[in-house]
């Protein structure tokens, strides 16, 4: 470059909402690494490599962070492992591979859902937060719901009772089996216990009546 021209540096303009994104994991790994209490908003925003200016930026409080880290893990899943369903298995083959696919990813990274159990389990104590938990199971049930519908609809099945208190119970029951697998890590027990809820949940079903 010839002696005495500028240089010009142009910052690249990184969004909100992918701010918001590089927070949420930033605190996803503090928490994983240190606990949930370590997790401050100066630590996180270090974390992220930002100022501590730029938390308040893009969450108006950590309530706010919180939810958005609950909505991440709701909004994965299953929906980027959905296996192939077809309408000739057998129902109860096609539920059976459904949990247990679900459940493969929570036995991938298990320190997540330690996270997000502490994560409830806090707010559940802190009285700023205590919307969060009911906020939380109802964007678990909205998600089931959703997966409930898909699943009729490609193995082309009918719920003998309502869809909601279907979701309730699949959610209850892996919700359960997760909670004791983090304390036991006996993989047979889970799947078995998954296998079990397998038969029940098809004994809800019946074939759909074409037209």
């Amino acid at each position: 470059m010839p002696p005495g021209q500028d240089v010009k540096i142009t910052k690249k303009h990184v969004s909100a909402d992918v701010r918001r994104e590089q927070l949420v994991a930033a605190a996803l790994r503090v928490m994983k690494r240190d606990g949930i209490a370590a997790a401050t908003t100066r630590a996180i925003c270090a974390e992220a490599g930002m100022p501590h200016g730029a938390f308040h930026y893009c969450f108006r409080s950590k309530q706010e962070l919180y939810a958005a880290l609950l909505a991440a893990d709701i909004n994965t899943g299953l929906d980027g492992v959905w296996p192939v369903i077809t309408p000739q298995a057998d129902p109860t083959s096609t539920i059976r591979t459904l949990l247990r696919t679900f459940f493969s990813t929570v036995e991938a990274d298990p320190e997540t859902e330690l996270v997000l159990t502490e994560l409830i389990g806090f707010a559940l104590r802190e009285p700023e937060l205590h919307g969060l938990p009911a906020w939380e199971h109802r964007a678990y049930l909205a998600k089931a719901v959703v997966h409930l519908e898909r699943l009729a609809d490609e193995a082309q099945l009918d719920y003998t009772i309502d869809i909601q208190l279907l979701a309730e119970m699949v959610v209850a029951t892996l919700s359960g089996v997760t909670s004791s697998w983090l304390s036991h890590r006996d993989n047979r027990i889970a799947h078995e216990s998954l296998d079990q809820f397998a038969v029940l949940f098809a004994g809800l079903t019946r074939p759909r009546q074409a037209g």
